[in-house]
């Protein structure tokens, strides 16, 4: 047939074959690296495995470890402040999602120089935890640091300066205003390319209706750039709840529970106090945490139309 190759296979099936071939290694790696240790994960949330034991000689608790994050006292101490945090953690994502389309809209008129102020803003994004971190607790430093130095310059009392990373009232606020800086360039590089495919003639007709930059800006360009917004806020919850690895660095030493993130607690819970199965079951919360918030936000997005 002429549809057949030499080996009696169509065209199609050859096409199919080949793209199968393209997709394995990729296949192979989510199937061993991720899918398994999902269903893994599911597994040991219901037994007392602890990494210094044989998994062999782990028990059936069932659903012991659930119960025991919401009736242990202690458990639940942790679990309370770390959701606490993670919560004003989250206010990081709209601060730069709105601070973001501002500077984005701003960069996308002619403005001499944009083109290196982009990358400007995306460097931090890209630059290396460790490097970040050991920037800012320098400058975050309570007596010799920048920020202080300054603030202290313009009237504020050597005891009335915040402690910012060595202070329990002020640490969380610290890194949030860290992550705004991080984060913010990535929001501005997704916000500029969404604006370029705004039609122009929008605003021309706002124009015509004598309509001011504000309204422009509220009513045509935050409306039309709703899907890029609702992408970096999923991103952004996500990252906010999964977050350990940057208040790790940046703070090393712990202050108790005043920065603690269920991420963080879920890594202290299965690498420093061995509770491995406990530790599952934490990360199966922060699973259907994540799940909850990404499934209210879609269903509060709007369909938004430009009047």
């Amino acid at each position: 047939m002429a549809g057949k190759g030499r080996r009696g296979l169509s065209i199609k099936a050859r096409d199919n074959l080949a793209g199968y071939l393209f997709i394995a290694p990729s296949l192979i790696g989510f199937c061993v690296f991720t899918l398994f240790g999902v269903l893994f994960s599911i597994g040991i949330s219901f037994t007392d495995w602890s990494l210094l034991r044989d998994f062999r000689d782990a028990h059936f608790v069932g659903i012991q470890n659930y119960v025991s994050m919401f009736t242990n006292k202690l458990d639940w101490m942790y679990l309370r402040a770390s959701l606490r945090n993670n919560l004003y953690l989250l206010l990081v994502v709209p601060v730069t999602i709105f601070l973001a389309a501002i500077i984005a809209a701003i960069m996308n008129k002619a403005v001499f120089g944009r083109g290196a102020a982009r990358a400007m803003y995306f460097m931090p994004y890209v630059t290396n935890i460790v490097a970040v971190a050991t920037v800012w607790r320098a400058l975050y430093h309570p007596s010799k640091g920048p920020i202080n130095m300054m603030l202290h310059s313009l009237g504020v009392s050597m005891e009335n300066l915040p402690g910012w990373l060595s202070s329990s009232q002020w640490a969380l606020t610290a890194i949030a205003i860290v992550l705004v800086w991080k984060d913010i360039g990535y929001d501005i590089l997704m916000y500029s390319g969404a604006l370029q495919g705004i039609n122009p003639e929008f605003y021309e007709a706002a124009d015509i209706d004598g309509a001011n930059g504000l309204t422009k800006f509220f009513r045509i360009t935050l409306p039309l750039l709703s899907p890029t917004t609702f992408m970096l806020t999923i991103l952004g919850i996500i990252s906010s709840l999964q977050m350990w690895s940057f208040v790790q660095v940046i703070m090393p030493q712990q202050m108790g529970t005043s920065t603690m993130t269920l991420a963080l607690y879920i890594y202290n819970s299965a690498f420093k106090n061995y509770r491995t199965g406990y530790a599952a079951a934490l990360s199966w919360l922060l699973c259907l945490i994540v799940l909850v918030f990404t499934l209210v936000r879609w269903r509060t997005q709007k369909n938004y139309t430009v009047e």
